[in-house]
């Protein structure tokens, strides 16, 4: 069966890489009088040609987003029922989402009346709204306004476009019912920090402090990034994802058929060989277009912001869960067989061309069973992306990932090319591919659990805690242990043979290991990254990896150190960032660093993904960034925009070790750094010139008596 709800969602995953520059809804606010001291606030959006907008009452919650108009609570005034729609309404069955929907065609309009009781005071909200086309949703954004009711009751002037508008400036501020400054959007802020006319405004943010990033005090203790190993290892992983997609009953069954056709019907052994080599050099070109493709969507930068937006984590949540259920046989994902038929038909055509799309063709059919295995490593290799790009734009790690994974993939099909006496050895197709996707539909399962995990901690919901994960992974673990001795059985399952024994043996270790780990609350290597730290725990709670003492505010970290008298150890960092989780757990309680790091400073722990809001009473209070004009809702954002301006960095983790005189750089920043000798180095490091500096004072006190 075709699972549209899976198609909606893949289309929205791919929507959320090119929304930041797209705004198909340009929204403009305005208010009108309707006498005896009520106002109507008409709030337009027009609506590019193709593109539609949702109403407020739709019949289910499995389509799209529902608009919404929410708005600021206040004694000033009160809302008089519910905002009203009109514009152009349309109602439709959509294909899309399989439902009946309202919808806005070209313009959507929705206006909400209001009793005024204090007309000094602007009224302040947000409408809430989701586009899509025919082909893929935008993610839901907001548009916000603040209204003042008119000084009299004239016709309403013209209005004013809102923060969706694309008007770049802040415009000048106005009383007479037009959207009021800061709520429109961001520009240049005027010479020395303003504080807006604005409410909900609660200060500015010195994201830029006196720090001179490009200046140390001792240059030890510096390594050298291994960024060509860590593509290898990117490539590696690529790789044997494609041998397991060469398992998968979508895929083996084509080897033979397809180079017994190249070698059998060619005119001569010759061109049947090449003919074989350029289909396989075909599907390496079309694995790792759709990884252009898509990273060229997603952008460079996206890729880590999205790693941690808790919408992303519980859309690719649901997702491992489909193509788990998908491996397990419950339903099968295919594409539109109209792609196929037309890829079909390219094939007919003969030659190089033909090929290619025989190519093509192969990979749309086999997408039940290599687009689970292609989604995770997209998701997994753009998430660990360290900025690394390709003429600024395609992110280098899904590239070298899709590289692999081709490659893999197309590897057999010149082999046999090459040595067609080789078919003969090959096992014959049969339900062992089946049990290679139950086993594949097991492994997805459990990764996504690493997505929930991920959105429980940015948001603080303190649900998936170390103990119910490594609980969720051992049964996991032991369910596929148990299948693959036979004691469960699935549809098609495959008899008791020595490969399943040995592949339900190594199961079974795998989950001793992980109930070793939960039972003495250890850091398990094999799931650095993946299981929430041992320290974020329900049983016995730690602020900070190893029971260390640190602070999550660099003032509070400052002053702390300046009373101790102590250099600082700023680590940003972050809930979903991988590479963060394997230094805490494998290198932090290192003989050597963990000393350093418990005794000799102060530890600075800023979370540039933490969602908690900065004003948890108040979703519109917000501090302002004097440096770019942008508003600051989240502690990760604060921290993010601290490490951009003061450090030039994005990345995660990144050490910095600093004097406690807030400026003063003792080395060299690091980023991961795996190896524990070269860290321990760096903290020496940073201790020698912390006492360079301690002495160099001293002395300057002494001679200055």
């Amino acid at each position: 069966m075709k699972f549209k709800f899976f198609y909606a969602a893949v289309l929205m995953l791919c929507a959320f890489g090119v929304s930041a520059q797209q705004k198909p809804v340009k929204w403009s606010f305005n208010m009108k009088d309707a006498g005896k001291g009520e106002f109507d606030i008409v709030m337009t959006g027009t609506i590019e040609d193709g593109y539609y907008t949702y109403s407020q009452f739709l019949e289910s919650e499995d389509g799209p987003v529902a608009t919404t108009v929410n708005f600021e609570e206040g004694p000033h005034f009160q809302l008089v029922g519910k905002a009203k729609e009109s514009g152009e309404i349309i109602k439709v069955f959509d294909k899309v989402f399989g439902m009946n929907l309202t919808k806005f065609k070209h313009k959507a309009i929705f206006t909400q009346r209001v009793k005024v009781i204090d007309a000094t005071k602007p009224i302040n909200g947000y409408i809430n709204y989701m586009v899509c086309n025919d082909e893929m949703c935008l993610p839901p954004s907001d548009a916000e306004f603040s209204l003042k009711p008119p000084a009299t009751s004239a016709p309403a002037p013209a209005t004013t476009p809102g923060k969706d508008g694309g008007q770049g400036n802040i415009p000048p501020p106005v009383t007479n019912g037009q959207v009021d400054t800061v709520k429109t959007g961001i520009g240049a802020l005027p010479a020395g920090p303003t504080a807006p006319d604005d409410a909900n405004f609660k200060g500015f943010f010195d994201t830029k402090r006196d720090i001179n990033s490009a200046q140390f005090v001792n240059n030890c203790g510096i390594v050298e990034e291994d960024r060509g190993g860590s593509l290898f290892w990117v490539f590696v992983a690529g790789f044997l994802g494609g041998l397991v997609a060469l398992l998968t009953p979508c895929v083996f069954p084509m080897i033979p058929l397809t180079v017994s056709f190249f070698t059998k019907r060619s005119k001569d052994r010759k061109k049947g060989i090449r003919n074989a080599i350029w289909y396989s050099a075909s599907i390496v070109i079309i694995y790792v277009g759709i990884g252009i493709l898509l990273t060229m969507l997603f952008g460079p930068t996206i890729l880590n912001e999205m790693s941690t937006d808790m919408y992303f984590n519980l859309l690719f949540f649901v997702v491992f869960v489909v193509f788990a259920l998908s491996f397990f046989g419950l339903f099968e994902i295919t594409l539109p067989s109209s792609w196929v038929n037309s890829s079909d038909q390219m094939a007919d055509k003969g030659g190089l061309l033909g090929i290619f799309f025989m190519a093509f063709t192969l990979a749309l059919v086999s997408f039940s069973c290599t687009g689970p295995i292609v989604g995770t490593l997209l998701v997994e290799t753009a998430k660990s992306n360290a900025g690394s790009a390709l003429f600024g734009v395609i992110p280098a790690r899904p590239l070298v990932g899709m590289t692999g994974f081709g490659m893999a993939l197309a590897l057999p099909f010149g082999l046999f090319a090459l040595f067609p006496g080789w078919l003969n050895s090959l096992p014959k197709s049969g339900s062992w591919m089946d049990n290679v996707k139950v086993t594949m539909g097991f492994v997805e399962l459990a990764l996504a659990f690493k997505f929930l995990s991920t959105a429980d901690m940015v948001r603080h919901w303190g649900i998936l805690k170390f103990e119910l994960f490594l609980g969720i992974w051992f049964v996991i673990g032991l369910l596929l242990s148990l299948y693959q001795f036979g004691i469960i059985k699935l549809k098609n399952t495959d008899r008791l043979n020595f490969g399943r024994i040995g592949v339900g043996v190594l199961s079974l270790a795998f989950t001793v290991y992980v109930g070793w780990g939960l039972f003495n609350y250890q850091s398990l290597s094999l799931l650095s990254g993946i299981a929430p730290p041992v320290h974020y725990n329900y049983f016995r709670p730690m602020d900070c990896p190893h029971g260390l003492d640190c602070f999550h505010d660099f003032d509070e970290g400052l002053a702390e150190a300046k009373r101790l008298n102590k250099p600082m150890f700023v680590d940003f960092t972050g809930y979903g960032c991988v590479n963060c989780r394997k230094m805490e757990e494998n290198v932090w309680h290192r003989p050597g660093v963990y000393e350093h790091l418990k005794e000799n400073y102060v530890l600075v722990s800023l979370y540039v993904d933490d969602q908690e809001r900065l004003f948890p009473d108040s979703k519109f209070q917000y501090l302002l960034d004097p440096n770019t004009g942008e508003k600051i809702r989240t502690k990760g954002d604060k921290w993010a925009k601290f490490e951009i301006n003061n450090f030039g960095q994005a990345s995660q983790p990144w050490y910095v070790l600093m004097h406690h005189d807030g400026k003063t750089l003792l080395n060299q920043p690091r980023g991961y750094t795996p190896d524990e000798e070269a860290y321990k180095a760096f903290l020496d490091c940073g201790i020698d010139a912390f006492q360079r500096v301690k002495m160099s004072k001293e002395l300057m006190g002494v001679s200055g008596q």
